[in-house]
């Protein structure tokens, strides 16, 4: 067996793992941008069977710029009677408390995660208390595209659409897909 069909099968067996149990949610999030001093403006926490346990549009500190609407499509008037990031992220660790956190791109989530608490001036201590797992770099290993240098080349989200709520559903058709181990067709 060489490397990128051993890893394929790690992929496979990690997404088979996570469907025989139900101590795990999907998270995703949308967010005013990439950058250091921007913040979440929309998450969502979908369990196992693709029911979706938190939905929320947050109210961001600042303007959403206008490239973060292009890609997105929200825009500050659909968050601007939404709670701040505070309240939600409350509801967020009480429906995630005690479940392995599933994120597609998690190291990027989870420092948005830090972000938002310090835009409200509080600690981002309570991300470190998250079990999550990186489902991006498991996909990543799945599909087997490596760099020239060594490694697995990122993968997209296939059949995300950009919001909090649908990405986490095409995290779960992909994890369902890694785990039947059939090819992706979008």
């Amino acid at each position: 067996m060489d490397f990128v069909s051993g890893d394929r099968e790690k992929s496979a067996a990690w997404a088979q793992s996570l469907l025989a149990r139900s101590d795990w949610v999907i998270l995703d999030t949308e967010t005013t941008g990439l950058d250091t001093d921007d913040e979440i403006i929309q998450v969502a926490a979908v369990a196992p069977d693709g029911t979706a346990i938190l939905d929320e549009m947050v109210r961001p500190t600042k303007p959403i710029p206008s490239e973060a609407t292009a890609i997105h499509g929200i825009r500050d008037e659909d968050v601007e009677t939404a709670p701040f990031f505070p309240e939600v992220f409350d509801r967020l660790r009480a429906a995630v408390e005690g479940k392995t956190i599933i994120i597609f791109n998690a190291a990027f989530d989870l420092r948005m995660f830090k972000q938002s608490l310090g835009r409200h001036r509080l600690p981002g201590a309570a991300v470190d208390e998250f079990r999550a797992e990186c489902a991006m770099l498991k996909y990543s290993a799945w599909h087997g595209e490596r760099w020239p240098g060594g490694g697995y080349k990122w993968q997209r989200l296939p059949g995300g659409d950009h919001s909090a709520k649908g990405d986490s559903l095409a995290v779960l058709l992909l994890i369902r897909t890694m785990a039947a181990g059939t090819q992706i067709h979008l």
